[in-house]
This record gives structure tokens, C-alpha cells and sequence, in this order.
């Protein structure tokens, strides 16, 4: 039996070292990429609960403006309510500026160009006046360029919207709509801009409404020479020589003459030529008499020979808070010039500031048959110049007390 020496004859199995730095350092890189990993899990939970809370307070915010906004309506609705009622404790609630600021307001709501029914068309009338100028506008450029790509589309869609409603195609926002696309796609043509989509889709709609009648539109150019033909006249000498006038001969106004005079104060300047004044006559008669019963200021006026108009406002003509008002800035320039324009056919005029409560308003609306949506502005007394007339002299303030000078 052979004899095994256990030292030669075993093989010795060798460990290799590994230095116990190097294994610490793996050890710490594993424990580093875990934390890191445990870090951000934890910043993305951080992140979604705050994002969650963030959103949350955020929508309670939003939440809370809501209902805060709600409270306010129905707190207006309950002042309106108040307004309207015939207790007269209730009344008292509210002062009386207080009651006609709040009437204000909510006319204003109710009738402006998006807030109203539009059960007749009105406001999208207004409205396709309002776009059309703005393409109208457009076109006054010596220098043109293909525009108006989104323009036409609102137009469009609002022609197309108006032609639901009866005789649209007498109307005449719906006729300047159409004439309005027409040189439209005219001044295309003449610039060779046929290739443009925007050509196309005005011209596959017009071909719609081919019966529709003719009316300038656009723009035109003037010399100053032209002008000049014009505006060379005594203006001055003009102006001054209308008055305020008390006494008028008893006769009616001739309808001619009315028809002349609006004619010219037609051209007054009117906030996106949407043109939303309008006057009512009343020459004689029960109405008449309702205008004059609710003037103010009309002492020392001789009553017999006065014509009434009463000047006012489309509501559903304006549009966004910044034109709450811009209706009777409209209707002071269109009357200026309509009190201008009969001066010029020899018929004096007088101005009665229409300083009365809403609910005299509202009366003489109703009395007189002046639709809901409109606000009166002015009453006027006209009449044909008597033999002799007599005026306040009314001196006027200097040059330096009207005007400043910003350098």
C-alpha cells in the first residue's frame, strides 16, 4: 500500500486577497447608489403630494372666486330686486346713486354685443360691422400684403349665422359683410394672390350669395387738392353762428329736411363704423308731450312750436367692459353733428340734458315705444327759425383754460 504524503500530495487551493480598502469602497458606491435611489423615490412622492396639495388649494381657490362671484350676482339680483320694489323700506336699503350704478351694470350685462339674447340679430349685426371695418381697414395700405386669414373666418361665420335670421339679405351689416369680402377677394385678384387659401374660401362663399346687391366698400385714395375742395369753407363763421335756440315757429319739421340733416350726421365718427345710434321723432301728439314731461332744465322755452327727438344708444352694439360707456360718447358726437347739420338747413336746436332716474327712463321708454335694449342719451328741441330769435350770450373761456401743452 503505497504511502500518501499529505503535504505533496494534496493540492493546496490558494484564496486571493482582496484588499480591504477596495472592498469598502464597493460596498460604500452600493450604499451610495442605494441611497440615491431611496432619495429620489422619495422627491417624486415629495413632489406628486406637493403637486397634489398645490392643485388642490389651487382649485379651492379657484373654487372659493367662483362662489365668491356667485354671492356677488345673486347679491346684485337681490339689490335689483330691491330696486324694483314698491316697499319702501326696501329702498332704503340702497342709496339712490347706489340704485342707478346697479342698473347700470346689469343693462350693461344683459344687452351688450355677447351678453344679449339676440333673439332679432342685433348683436351679431353690430358684430359683423365691428370685423368687417377691421377688414376694411386692412385694406387702407399703399403698400398691401396678403392678410386677414383669421378675419374672413369670423366674418364668414358670422354671415353665415346672420343668414338665419328673416330678410337678411336687406340687411345692411349682412350686404356690407358680403360687399366687404368682395373687394376683398378683388384686391386678391389684382395682386395675383389667387393661390392663397384664404382667396379660396372667400371665394367658394360668395358664390352663395352672388344676388346679394352691390355696395362700396374698402378704401380709396384722395388728393390733397381734392380735399382741399372740401374743407375750404368758414367754418369758424359756421360754428359760431349756432345757438341754443328758445323760439321756433309752430310748424312741424319737414320730413325732407330731417332726412338731409341725419344724412350728414351720419358721417359723424362711430367706434368700428358700427353705427348703433339712433332717434326717435315725435312732432306732436300724446309722445310729444311724453318728452316734454320728462325734460328737465326746459324753463323759459316756448313750447308751442318744438319738435322732440330723443337720442340714444344700441346696447347690443358694444362689447367688453372697456365700452360701458362708449355709447354716449357716440351718441354726444353724432348729435353734435346732427344739431350742425340742421343749423345748416336753417332749424334751431336746443339740448336737454337727459339727467333723469332709470326708472324714468324706463317710463318714458315704454310711454314711447323705445326698445328695451337702447339707453336714452339726450332729448332735443327743434324748430324752423322764427322772424327773430334770442340767444344767450354764454361767453366762453379762453384758449389756456381748455387746453395744456405736454412737452
Amino acid at each position: 500500500m503505497k504511502n500518501l504524503n499529505y503535504k505533496n500530495d494534496v493540492e493546496t487551493v490558494q484564496f486571493k486577497k482582496i484588499p480591504i480598502e477596495k472592498y469598502n469602497k464597493k460596498k460604500n458606491y452600493k450604499a451610495c447608489l442605494m441611497i440615491a435611489i431611496i432619495a429620489l423615490i422619495f422627491f417624486f412622492f415629495f413632489f406628486l403630494i406637493s403637486f397634489y396639495f398645490i392643485y388642490k388649494k389651487a382649485n379651492d381657490n379657484y373654487l372659493s372666486q367662483l362662489q365668491e362671484k356667485e354671492n356677488i350676482i345673486q347679491n346684485i339680483k337681490e339689490q335689483l330686486n330691491n330696486m324694483n320694489s314698491h316697499s319702501i323700506d326696501e329702498k332704503k336699503k340702497l342709496t339712490s346713486i347706489e340704485r342707478e350704478f346697479l342698473y347700470d351694470k346689469n343693462f350693461y350685462m344683459l344687452n351688450e354685443m355677447y351678453g344679449s339674447k339676440d333673439n332679432k340679430g342685433n348683436g351679431n349685426s353690430y358684430n359683423i360691422l365691428f370685423n368687417t371695418h377691421a377688414l376694411e381697414k386692412g385694406l387702407s395700405h399703399f403698400d398691401l400684403r396678403p392678410f386677414g386669414k383669421k378675419k374672413i373666418k369670423i366674418i364668414i361665420g358670422l354671415l353665415k349665422k346672420q343668414s338665419g335670421f328673416e330678410n337678411y339679405e336687406r340687411l345692411f351689416s349682412f350686404i356690407n359683410g358680403i360687399n366687404s369680402l368682395r373687394e376683398y377677394k378683388k384686391t386678391y385678384e389684382e395682386h395675383k394672390w389667387i393661390d392663397k387659401p384664404e382667396y379660396k374660401e372667400v371665394s367658394e362663399f360668395l358664390m352663395n350669395y352672388e344676388k346679394i346687391i352691390e355696395q362700396q366698400t374698402g378704401a380709396y385714395v384722395m388728393s390733397k387738392e381734392e380735399l382741399k375742395k372740401d374743407y375750404d369753407i368758414d367754418y369758424n363763421k359756421f360754428i359760431k353762428s349756432r345757438h341754443s335756440t328758445r323760439n321756433y315757429k309752430n310748424m312741424p319739421l319737414k320730413i325732407e329736411d330731417i332726412k338731409k340733416a341725419v344724412n350728414m350726421a351720419k358721417y359723424s365718427a362711430s367706434a368700428c363704423n358700427r353705427q348703433y345710434i339712433k332717434i326717435h321723432y315725435y312732432p306732436k301728439g300724446k309722445m310729444r308731450q311724453n318728452v316734454i314731461d320728462y325734460s328737465l332744465g326746459k324753463g323759459g322755452l316756448y313750447l308751442e312750436g318744438v319738435n322732440t327727438f330723443v337720442l340714444t344708444f344700441d346696447a347690443n352694439g358694444l362689447v367688453g367692459a372697456g365700452e360701458r360707456n362708449q355709447g354716449y360718447f357716440n351718441t354726444g358726437l353724432f348729435s353734435t353733428n346732427f344739431v350742425n347739420a340742421l343749423h345748416s338747413l336753417g332749424i334751431g336746436t336746443c339740448f336737454i340734458q337727459f339727467a333723469n332716474s332709470v326708472n324714468e327712463e324706463e317710463k318714458l321708454k315704454e310711454l314711447n315705444e323705445i326698445p328695451s335694449n337702447e339707453r336714452i342719451v339726450v332729448i332735443l328741441y327743434a324748430g324752423y327759425y322764427d322772424d327773430k330769435s334770442i340767444f344767450c350770450v354764454s361767453p366762453r373761456k379762453d384758449f389756456e383754460e381748455y387746453f395744456t401743452l405736454h412737452e
